[in-house]
């Protein structure tokens, strides 16, 4: 494969420095990327929060970051006014590269990879060849049917979704040719971690939220609150500990903190125990496994997604059970991977992952390394791509 230059672009990176398990998703691209002999730039879109002081602080994390991954002088930073509506390059205030140096790179850009619809036009003209990234199946489609996201302003089409255009995959093409991938890891970024004992929890990071949105009359879910609360018995039902980093703030008024207490579940702040990529790591190494409950729109539309973080997790040698998308079609379950359907097959994953933990360790890491590897899967989407 000749070596490519990529521009990868984004609009969350900047503006959530906290999400530790957010920008690793990502690192996982640029490293990868680069371990294949790529030419890697980044392009992020930052929209100003209205004071230049936590603009500027946000500004300094993000390109810290970068420095630290080794990509200091392959990444831009583009910064609008909250007025602006249509994001020219004219209009940003740039960090990082000049704008005439950003025009250069991307003249000289074989792709660019833009992730969920990040840069939009007139940015995007600025690029010869252009792919969209779609991390979250069914959410971004169906979003898009009253939305103007710009989809058909890219050339190919990548997504998470393992089962768009199968028969029981109920999520809208659009028109389009989705080319679906499973969500990976670079292996390199994740050492397999000693067995944190038994009475270390079945864990999982995550945004408690409340949205739906509607399909053809049809209510779906895109909360991960609706997915976990499906089941809270879990923790009296095994007896085990469960926690979970979410949201849940101590102002919380809606009984939910409340309720997960109740139930037996403990509750971590996320932005505390996952606030940076390394942080983030040890999170999911002194967990005992890891307990994944998608979005319902991802298991209802057989989107057949699976969590990059689920693939950290069995990165770590963490076992995984997870409720299953569809991806069980893809990815071999049973081993290190453990896949469920309903409240009694997950007491039953659990009990099964305990009862033969260090198998399910072992497990976890091989099907990682078989499976879900950056060097596996990226010369996939690049060949997806045309190369």
């Amino acid at each position: 494969m000749p070596r490519l230059r990529i521009m990868l672009a984004n609009n969350s990176l900047a503006s959530y420095p906290q999400g530790g398990g957010h920008w690793s998703c990502f690192l996982q691209y640029l490293l990868g990327l680069r371990a294949l002999g790529h030419d890697v730039f980044w392009i992020e879109v930052l929209q100003s929060t209205g004071n230049a002081v936590r603009d500027k602080r946000l500004i300094d994390i993000f390109f810290g970051r970068f420095h630290r991954y080794g990509f200091a002088h392959r990444c831009a930073l583009l910064l609008y006014d909250p007025h602006v509506t249509e994001p020219a390059l004219e209009l940003a205030h740039a960090f990082g590269m000049s704008k005439q140096r950003i025009r250069e790179v991307a003249q000289e850009t074989d792709l660019l990879w833009n992730f969920a619809c990040s840069l939009r036009q007139p940015l995007l003209s600025l690029f010869r060849r252009r792919v969209l990234i779609d991390g979250d199946p069914g959410h971004l489609q169906v979003s898009a049917l009253t939305w103007d996201m710009g989809i058909r302003d890219h050339h190919v089409f990548l997504s998470a979704g393992t089962k768009l255009h199968e028969s029981d995959c109920k999520v809208p093409t659009l028109g389009v040719n989705w080319h679906g991938f499973v969500q990976f890891v670079y292996l390199p970024m994740w050492d397999v971690a000693p067995d944190p004992a038994p009475d270390a929890p079945f864990s999982s990071v995550t945004q408690w939220s409340w949205e739906e949105l509607e399909l053809d009359g049809r209510p779906l879910s895109v909360s991960k609150r609706d997915a976990y609360l499906r089941y809270i018995d879990l923790p009296e039902r095994t007896r085990r500990p469960f926690e979970l980093a979410a949201n849940i703030l101590r102002v919380d008024t809606t009984g939910d903190r409340e309720l997960m207490f109740k139930m037996g579940w403990k509750l971590v702040n996320p932005h505390q125990v996952a606030r940076s990529p390394s942080i983030y790591q040890n999170y999911i190494k002194h967990s005992r496994a890891e307990f994944c409950c998608p979005k319902p729109i991802h298991s209802e539309l057989k989107t057949g997604w699976f969590s990059d973080r689920s693939a950290c997790y069995l990165a770590s040698g963490r076992p995984v059970l997870a409720e299953d998308t569809g991806f069980s079609e893809r990815l071999p379950t049973g081993h290190g991977l453990v896949s469920f359907n309903n409240l009694e097959e997950a007491v039953a994953g659990v009990e099964e992952i305990d009862r033969n933990y260090l198998q399910h360790m072992r497990a976890a890491r091989e099907l990682a390394q078989e499976h879900l590897s950056s060097e596996q899967w990226l010369p996939r989407l690049l060949g997806a791509c045309g190369y």
